[in-house]
């Protein structure tokens, strides 16, 4: 930050422009209102002197924001005039001019205790998304990179005006790597603290200060599950318009709304007819458990509960089984042969114990595993504080419960349980640490992939308690 502002109320800039106040104040130089001396015209002027910067990065994004205004066209973004520089004793002056937005920002308005109505914010949702839908269209697109409240003004009709492009991009300029992060914290997408910047990371920060309207905190300071802001206990809205937030606030780009026209197209139109993303078809089909699933699962916000009933003898179980009796038949067949050369003499005690024992435990295993799978049931139970996995077998009385810490787990995940015919088999698997606790296997791949997602979204919006240690 720039320690003073350079003018004064009453200054004059460059022999022409009176200073009027100070609009804002960044990085990239500090904006004034102004008049024309000659026209009496108002603008506004940022100014960047050379010897108030830290970072030549600072002077290259002011000279970026210049050449991108200047080919810029849309009603709400103000209009450039001029770029120049003047040169003084011992310093020199960068200055670009553009037409003053009339209004207030968006800041400022809530700080002055402006309630902005639900209708209102959606209002001014579709407004931004109108400009982002010219921005990011153009050849190349145009990234603004830093949607924030200060840089979105509002004037007495509700009319709004983006400014401040000190942060602007274009797509083709997207390897960021040695680079400075532009950006505030709080309404920065995950990715642009990599140095990344795509369409929809403005998308991500246009959420960041919908956010910021409706609940006048900071989005950073909002309860977060996981990189995920958890708005909806901080504020009440309608179920539409939350899940419509919801979609523009995703952590993962490839989760987000791809574009300010589908974020648009899903704002303003009717749910009926409204379409859906990739990204959404993707995330409902996962979410819809498959046809003739068996597994009961129940879920409140404070508890899951997973019933996996036995398989019986059908399909895969059937197959699995057969190869357990295969394998054991085998084992017990070399254990006769070696059971007889050990009376025989033929053969020492310890090479017998040795060459039966891993072939019978292995085919045991087996066929207890086809046991389970055939008769036995699985249940998982997971609330905000423990969690349980059991595998039983109520009519014999058999039972293996796993049980632990809900914080502590790093998440699930589909992994490989075994390899049938050289293929994988994969399983529902919850990862704590170094441990991996696999169930499911026996089920069909698209059951795994929809328990995995079921299980996936209720981890996430369990509150992350640190364990006592």
């Amino acid at each position: 930050m720039l320690e003073q502002p350079f003018y004064q109320t009453g200054d004059l800039i460059a022999e022409r422009y009176h200073v009027q106040s100070v609009l804002g104040q960044g990085g990239s130089g500090i904006t004034y209102a102004v008049e024309d001396v000659h026209t009496h015209q108002q603008f506004a002027v940022k100014a960047l002197s050379l010897r108030g910067i830290y970072d030549w990065k600072q002077l290259e994004l002011f000279e970026r924001e210049a050449k991108v205004l200047a080919q810029l066209e849309h009603p709400a973004i103000p209009r450039y005039i001029d770029y120049f520089q003047t040169d003084t004793a011992g310093n020199r002056w960068f200055y670009i001019v553009q037409a003053l937005a009339p209004g207030t920002s968006l800041a400022d308005l809530v700080q002055d205790g402006w309630q902005a109505s639900q209708a209102e914010v959606r209002q001014l949702a579709v407004q931004i998304l109108g400009i982002l839908k010219y921005l990011h269209e153009l050849t190349p697109p145009i990234i603004h990179r830093d949607i924030k409240p200060h840089n979105i003004i509002r004037n007495e009709d509700g009319q709004i005006y983006l400014v401040d492009f000190g942060a602007v991009q274009n797509v083709y300029r997207n390897t960021m790597v040695g680079s400075t992060v532009v950006g505030t914290y709080g309404y920065m997408a995950p990715e642009h603290f990599q140095g990344k910047a795509v369409p929809a990371t403005d998308l991500y920060s246009l959420g960041a200060t919908l956010l910021f309207l409706l609940t006048h905190c900071s989005p950073a300071d909002l309860p977060h599950q996981r990189l995920k802001i958890n708005f909806r206990k901080a504020v009440q809205l309608q179920p539409d318009f939350a899940d419509w937030l919801d979609h523009m606030l995703e952590p993962a780009v490839e989760d987000r709304l791809n574009s300010a026209q589908e974020a648009l197209a899903e704002l303003t139109q009717p749910s009926p007819t409204r379409p859906k993303s990739l990204s959404q078809r993707k995330k409902e089909a996962l979410r819809h458990q498959p046809k003739g699933s068996k597994i009961q699962l129940q879920r409140t916000p404070s508890q899951l509960t997973v019933d996996i009933p036995p398989s019986g003898l059908r399909g895969k179980t059937l197959g699995v089984g057969l190869s357990a009796l295969f394998f054991e038949g085998i084992a017990l067949v070399i254990a006769a042969s070696v059971a007889t050369s050990l009376f025989n003499g033929q053969v020492p005690p310890l090479f017998a114990f040795v060459a039966i024992l891993p072939l019978l435990i292995s085919g045991s295993g087996l066929l207890i595993a086809v046991l389970f799978g055939i008769a036995g049931s699985i249940q998982l139970q997971i609330n905000p504080q423990t969690f349980q996995l059991c595998w039983q077998i109520q009519r014999l009385g058999l039972r293996h419960p796993i049980s632990g810490s809900t914080a502590a787990l790093d998440g699930v995940k589909l992994t490989t349980a075994y390899k049938s015919n050289d293929r994988p088999v994969a399983a529902c698997t919850l990862i704590e640490g170094d441990k991996l606790y696999k169930f499911g296997t026996l089920l069909s791949l698209p059951e795994k992939e929809w328990l995995v997602r079921e299980i996936s979204d209720f981890l996430w919006c369990q509150p992350r308690q640190k364990q006592n240690t």
